[in-house]
């Protein structure tokens, strides 16, 4: 009896406890809002007053910060402040607010060209590109031997495009640094061997005017690649120029295939190479005969050639054409030519079970299916499938949070900033939290659980990844916002669960997510998509892509352009994900190529797009774990995907 009333009397302070903060956090939020809307206003006298009222304020270092903002704005001598700014700095070192003010103090510095101050306001380079341009021309500046132009140029090098206050410092690089060429000249010669074209521009843009004639070389490289017989006739062997070699070849095998081959012996006759970098050269040019339709006399080259190779990479690009032309006996032995450590790979241990099926050693076969039942992975679900098996999902229930995770002060600031809407820096936060060395992996996946019941989905998805808690599913694949995909997929072909795979691969439900190529939020619609999905269906009043960023909105279009896609290819959740990622004109080449001679997974092995390839084998498993999820377990592929040809 006396400890039921213990109980009793601990759940009713319990119960009080909770009241009173909820009175204490909606009256201190009603106060913010108030100095919100004062700072809207420009009202800096309201601000001032109603400021110690929200001392014990989780987000009160967010209104110190935008009070110096305001007062930064309205100076004009940065001198004045910078005793704040240093206060607020050292005060919040360990937010990222700290390190924002610390940017913007150091830009505006530079704006003012205060640069004797800015060169002793901090000691360390800032990470920003912009401050770190700032700040590296200060302590130029000031005093000229202070810099270290070898340091300072392999951070510019690591952007490919640069901040305007960039300029000044690229300036004094090329005029006070004598490394500087070279340093420009290997980073082009290795951009040539990864045939990154960006970069390659961006470094030509920034070789000083008496290397131009170089410049004008690489480019022509790239434009009429059988210039490269008039350069290597003038120009000495040398790293860069076997490179510029490699690169210009790789060039004209794109556009003229025999002519590249053609002129090889020329080439080497006039360079007198090492038997491994002739090797490297005629693998360029057998790496772009990957297709079927060249002649008998081509394909005997190119074999010979990568009879000789030790590129895994080439080796198994020529595995996937045997793959394409169901050729088991090329199969076997390209498979055979791989390092061990490739060769163990899923993907071609799957193939490889298969070569013994096709040899009647079905023993052998299935043994190596049952071994890859257990790695957890795409090939484990397809192996199950293939022998016939359900496959037994690992799930690990992650601990419920306790009082210790929702009191972190870090998670107290998240809350607020979530309820504010402040994304970015709640992205920003958690990241910081989920990082932090100090939490046992136990708290970590307490973490994650408390992030997907506060439906922040985002944040249970990177807190399983940055912790490897792959067996978490739930966390690791929540159901964010299952009552839209619900709605919008009601009286589809496609499944709810489908286009929450493609989210999850897309976004991983991150709503405030942005591309490069410019594809917004949660299924990742690009500007292009978004006209043509207007078009399909005709949809009007939506003149601004901004609107993508809306949850409710991106589902509804999203799924739709799923929809239509899925339709457009029969119904095939393996086409439909390959084309969502890679455009529906790709896969009807690929189709076109494959001529419905080969197998689902032969068709997916074979994609020549490394990321479409592994985009798509997410897809379906991310697919299958939502069916286990939503308690609607199932093969990984539907009898139609599997039995369909390709």
């Amino acid at each position: 009896m006396k400890n039921l009333c213990k109980y009793f009397i601990l759940l009713y302070f319990m119960i009080v406890s909770k009241l009173v903060y909820a009175d204490l956090i909606n009256q201190q939020r009603q106060n913010y809002e108030q100095i919100k809307k004062a700072f809207d206003k420009h009202n800096i006298p309201i601000v001032i007053k109603l400021l110690p009222k929200l001392k014990k304020y989780p987000l009160y270092p967010d209104l110190e910060y935008e009070l110096l903002i305001q007062k930064i704005k309205r100076n004009t001598n940065a001198l004045l402040i910078k005793h704040s700014v240093s206060k607020f700095i050292k005060k919040y070192y360990d937010l990222p607010l700290s390190r924002m003010l610390n940017n913007h103090f150091i830009n505006l510095l530079a704006q003012q060209k205060n640069w004797k101050t800015l060169s002793v306001f901090t000691s360390k380079p800032p990470r920003q590109i912009q401050a770190f341009c700032n700040w590296y021309y200060a302590k130029w500046y000031t005093n000229h031997k202070s810099i270290n132009f070898h340091n300072s140029t392999k951070i510019l090098l690591k952007h490919i495009s640069l901040p305007s206050d960039c300029n000044k410092l690229l300036f004094i690089t090329k005029k006070y640094s004598k490394t500087f060429p070279s340093i420009i000249i290997e980073k082009i010669r290795l951009a040539m061997k990864a045939n990154n074209q960006k970069s390659i521009n961006f470094l030509i843009n920034i070789l000083p005017s008496d290397y131009k004639m170089i410049s004008n070389l690489i480019l022509e490289f790239k434009r009429h690649p059988l210039s490269i017989m008039d350069y290597i006739k003038k120009a000495p062997p040398s790293n860069f120029s076997l490179q510029s070699i490699n690169y210009a070849l790789l060039h004209l095998s794109h556009k003229n295939m025999l002519l590249a081959k053609k002129i090889l012996p020329t080439i080497l006759n006039i360079y007198k190479l090492k038997t491994t970098d002739i090797q490297l050269i005629k693998e360029i040019l057998a790496s772009n005969m990957m297709h079927e339709h060249i002649n008998s006399e081509l394909k005997t080259w190119r074999d010979s050639v990568i009879m000789h190779s030790k590129s895994a990479s080439l080796i198994e690009r020529r595995v996937r054409l045997s793959l394409i032309s169901k050729d088991n006996y090329g199969l076997k032995f390209w498979i055979s030519r791989l390092p061990k450590i490739v060769k163990n790979k899923e993907e071609w241990q799957y193939w490889l079970a298969n070569i013994y099926y096709f040899q009647r050693n079905n023993k052998k076969g299935d043994d190596i299916l049952h071994k890859l039942i257990k790695r957890n992975s795409f090939y484990s679900l397809v192996s199950a499938q293939k022998l016939g098996l359900s496959y037994l999902f690992k799930h690990d229930i992650s601990p419920s949070p306790d009082h210790t995770i929702s009191n972190l002060k870090e998670i107290i600031r998240i809350r607020e900033l979530m309820h504010w809407k402040k994304y970015d820096l709640a992205r920003i936060e958690w990241h910081n939290l989920i990082s932090n060395k100090k939490h046992t992996i136990k708290q970590k996946k307490m973490l994650a659980r408390y992030a997907n019941e506060q439906k922040w989905w985002y944040f249970s998805v990177q807190a399983t990844i940055q912790a490897k808690i792959w067996n978490n599913i739930k966390e690791r694949f929540p159901l964010g916002w299952n009552d839209l995909y619900k709605k919008y997929t009601n009286n589809k072909y496609i499944t709810k669960n489908y286009a929450m795979a493609i989210t999850r691969q897309e976004s991983s439900w991150d709503p405030k997510a942005y591309s490069l190529m410019n594809a917004i939020g949660l299924m990742q619609i690009e500007p292009n998509t978004m006209k043509e999905i207007i078009k399909i269906y005709n949809i009007k009043n939506i003149y601004n892509r901004n609107i993508l960023f809306d949850p409710e909105t991106n589902i509804w279009m999203g799924t739709n352009y799923l929809e239509y896609i899925f339709k457009q290819l029969g119904n095939n959740r393996i086409l439909a994900a390959a084309a969502y990622n890679a455009g529906l004109s790709n896969i009807n080449k690929w189709k076109r190529r494959s001529a419905g001679r080969i197998d689902a997974i032969a068709f997916i092995e074979a994609i020549p797009f490394i990321e479409t390839r592994q985009y798509v084998k997410n897809i379906l498993l991310y697919n299958a774990y939502y069916n286990y999820l939503t308690g609607k377990p199932e093969n990984i592929l539907t009898s139609l995907e599997w039995n369909h040809r390709y």
